[in-house]
């Protein structure tokens, strides 16, 4: 130990060149956990919306198991907390439901309104599947067909009574708690997903908008689509009847 010329040890610091190291180390360690921070949280919004996906599937099916044939959409332009916000739309004197398509009727189903970035879930049923007069019967067939891609894409599932649509991080085309609806986008597999109000001389009603009723579910999500989709398979949703004692 080198001493001082009046005994003391010589105490030894970092150098200015050694604490700017140090420093510009911490600095891309801390750069380096943001990341991965904010792609926790996304995989959480992921993770919590497809949970609520499986409740509304199960929703879903509880209610035609009681009633006989599935709820009708809810309007998606009123306000939360208006009157009927949430609430499935009404039906003409033959049964029919009065909106092809909407927002999920979360205040019926007595679920959540919103996905885990806080907007609504669009839903589309079969009218064959809604129908309060006619009922389900085990000739029913659903009009909805799933693709992997909206061009050229191959069927993922079909003769679907009901799809449910949460429109994922960037929320293209979903409606809000105040029931206005964002950007629709561009990317033509999110497009194919959205709700639209189609304006005829006799009426205003909510629907696909397609005469084919296709809705796209990506295996894997792209830079324009980030979507999450659930349906009613026909299977699962006649073995349910059936237990219910709602068919033959």
């Amino acid at each position: 130990m080198t001493c001082s010329p009046h005994g003391a040890p010589r105490v030894y610091g970092f150098t200015l060149t050694e604490l700017t190291v140090v420093m510009v180390i911490v600095a891309l360690l801390i750069g380096g956990l943001l990341v991965p921070l904010s792609a926790q949280v996304e995989i959480r919004n992921i993770n919590e919306t497809r949970k609520a996906l499986a409740e509304i599937r199960e929703a879903l099916l509880g209610y035609a198991a009681v009633n006989g044939y599935l709820p009708c959409p809810a309007l998606p332009t009123t306000a939360s907390g208006a009157a009927n916000a949430g609430m499935e739309s009404s039906r003409t004197a033959g049964g029919n439901c009065d909106l092809d398509a909407g927002v999920l009727p979360w205040a019926t189903l007595g679920l959540n309104e919103s996905d885990a970035w806080g907007r609504r879930f669009s839903y589309r049923p079969t009218a064959a599947f809604t129908n309060s007069a006619t009922r389900v019967t085990l000739t029913s067939s659903g009009n909805i067909t799933v693709l992997s891609a909206a061009v050229g894409g191959s069927p993922v599932a079909s003769d679907v009574p009901a799809i449910v649509v949460s429109h994922g991080a960037n929320g293209n085309g979903a409606h809000t708690s105040l029931g206005t609806q964002l950007a629709v986008g561009a990317d033509p597999d999110e497009l194919e997903n959205q709700v639209v109000l189609v304006t005829t001389a006799w009426t205003a009603v909510w629907t696909d908008g397609r005469v084919a009723r296709t809705f796209v579910k990506r295996s894997t999500p792209t830079p324009g689509y980030d979507d999450e989709v659930a349906w009613l398979p026909p299977g699962l949703f006649f073995n349910r009847m059936l237990g219910a004692g709602k068919l033959p």
